[in-house]
């Protein structure tokens, strides 16, 4: 399989990719396409959250461990700078040394997280999240579009590290990766199930707005030159 290093260069190049096309279509501006290029990046590092004691792991819950501390004081109002300091501590802690140790013992490399049940849950998730932060429908769509993206890039890559080319063969790992669903963890991925149908209920009040949205990207992209204008180069000639 590959490591992390190859997994996060890969979501980083791919992420990059994809925001260029957002912000040459104008489907967002400078700082969303930001948020957008981060967004992806991460998301290509999503599937090792099974793995135990792996750096992805570890950085992942590092990164929402920090983010759960910052974002504490902006969704509660405290009364004091230290209540402030004292909650996002235990936030950190709690999701470190609870829920961390807690997620490590409850999953099993290349199971639930490595199928594409649950890149379809964690973009529901991304896309719900973006709404509930008070962002418009298409920026929420797009983040999820951008974790569709990233996870796709860590599954295909795991596959593509499964074939031996010099001896011609599959290794044991092939299609652990990109499967539909984990039959090895049932529980898990109707736990998974689950949470696409809640998160898709909760868009229901958006399920007439979003093919005019799609239908709104179909037509930048058509327009979207992909070679430079040529009577313009012709003046550097």
């Amino acid at each position: 399989m590959a490591n992390f290093a190859t997994h996060f260069k890969a979501s980083v190049v791919v992420s990059a990719g994809a925001s260029s096309v957002i912000l040459a279509t104008n489907l967002a501006g400078m700082g969303d396409m930001l948020v957008l290029f981060i967004l992806g990046a991460l998301a290509g590092l999503l599937p090792d959250l099974d793995a135990d004691k792996s750096r992805s792991l570890n950085s992942l819950f590092s990164i929402f461990a920090l983010c759960s501390a910052i974002g504490l004081p902006l969704a509660v109002e405290f009364n004091s700078l230290t209540t402030i300091w004292l909650s996002g501590l235990g936030v950190y802690l709690l999701f470190m040394y609870a829920l961390k140790p807690l997620f490590e013992s409850y999953t099993i490399h290349r199971g639930a997280s490595h199928s594409l049940l649950s890149v379809i849950m964690f973009a529901v998730i991304a896309v719900n999240l973006a709404l509930y932060a008070g962002k418009a429908l298409p920026f929420a769509l797009l983040c999820g579009v951008m974790v569709i993206f990233g996870m796709l890039t860590h599954l295909i890559l795991d596959e593509c590290y499964a074939v031996d080319i010099n001896n011609n063969e599959l290794k044991a790992s092939f299609g652990s990766a990109l499967k539909p669903v984990a039959t090895s963890a049932p529980l898990a991925s109707l736990l998974q199930l689950g949470v696409v149908v809640l998160g898709g209920y909760l868009l229901l009040p958006h399920y007439e707005e979003i093919p005019q949205v799609i239908q709104h990207w179909q037509n930048r992209l058509a327009n979207l030159p992909l070679l430079p204008d040529m009577d313009v180069l012709k003046q550097f000639y």
